[in-house]
């Protein structure tokens, strides 16, 4: 009765989480670009590689001080937001500071609360681990007055969307090769989400990263955008601008991890599904493990939301990645 009980309730809190995300996606401030303006944007990168598409620029003046609390400097990819156009970074050091292994924490889409990902990076500094909660675009600091937190993050406004995605993958490329120049013997992702697939995507650029471990991470674009009941409203502002899922399909590859090898050693991977996840259903993770051939799988009865997944998580590295704890 109780695992019914759990079942039913993981069910109803995913149901109220996709109403309100609907709700939001109503709201005006969501953006607007036609046919011509989403084809313009993706024709302009089709040609390019995914190196060429997440490039580092050189010569970005970022100085890392392992004193501080916090880092804000200015994107290397620019969305025309101000506010979102910085990055920001919260440091919680390792016993060694910067010689020490550092996790990033990346949040799930419409994070509101840092509370959690702290009590976690504490965890991670008493087995011998840094950690960096990095402010992924459109939420935290990097919201514009007037939205909520990832409001704006996941929306109709494709270009937006994959610009933003695109300035997380470049901003953390730049910053894991800094941490390599300071000595940092491992870097982890571990990315719930939204923060998840912007993981999986740099698990598929960069060789310089130890581990990653992803949670409910959004690696379909297609079944998020055409399949889950948080995007319906998504679906129907796409409709009336003629946008349609087979044009949409055909520019996605570049945002997509499912459509990539990764850098990363693959039994260096976790994959962590959601049983009742409508948003990034089991089935694409395992189709992403299935491909990812080497990477740990492993499925638990919880929907998007909940906070079951956390835990799990690090109890199943520490198992199947035990060199990452001897430090």
């Amino acid at each position: 009765m109780t695992g019914l009980f759990h079942d039913a309730w993981a069910r109803a809190v995913d149901g109220v989480s996709f109403g309100f995300i609907n709700a939001l996606q109503m709201r005006a401030k969501a953006g607007r670009h036609g046919v011509g303006e989403f084809e313009e944007y993706f024709n302009k990168w089709s040609l390019a590689s995914m190196d060429e598409y997440y490039t580092v620029p050189e010569n970005q003046d970022w100085k890392l001080d392992a004193n501080r609390e916090s880092f804000v400097f200015p994107s290397p990819v620019v969305s025309g937001c101000t506010e979102n156009d910085h990055v920001h970074m919260d440091w919680f050091p390792g016993p060694k500071g910067w010689k020490s292994p550092v996790m990033f924490l990346l949040h799930g889409v419409m994070s509101v609360s840092d509370v959690g990902y702290r009590s976690w990076a504490k965890k991670l500094n008493a087995l011998g681990w840094g950690a960096i909660f990095f402010h992924l675009p459109y939420h935290y600091s990097r919201k514009p007055q007037g939205v909520l937190s990832g409001e704006l993050a996941l929306t109709a406004n494709l270009i937006r969307t994959a610009i933003g995605i695109r300035q997380a993958v470049v901003e953390l490329r730049l910053m894991s090769r800094l941490l390599r120049e300071k000595g940092c013997p491992h870097i982890g992702l571990w990315g719930t989400s939204y923060g998840g697939w912007i993981a999986s995507l740099l698990a598929s650029l960069e060789d310089n990263i130890s581990t990653a471990w992803l949670l409910e991470p959004i690696v379909d674009v297609d079944v998020a955008i055409w399949e889950s009941p948080a995007t319906r409203v998504v679906r129907r502002q796409l409709a009336e601008r003629g946008i349609t899922r087979e044009l949409v399909k055909r520019h996605v590859a570049k945002s997509c991890a499912s459509y990539h090898r990764p850098k990363v050693k693959p039994e260096h991977l976790i994959l962590v599904a959601g049983t009742f996840d409508k948003i990034a259903p089991p089935r694409t993770i395992r189709a992403l493990h299935e491909k990812w051939q080497g990477s740990h799988y492993a499925e638990f009865r919880q929907g998007h939301v909940g906070y079951q997944l956390m835990p799990e998580t690090l109890k199943l590295a520490r198992e199947k990645l035990p060199h990452l704890f001897e430090m």
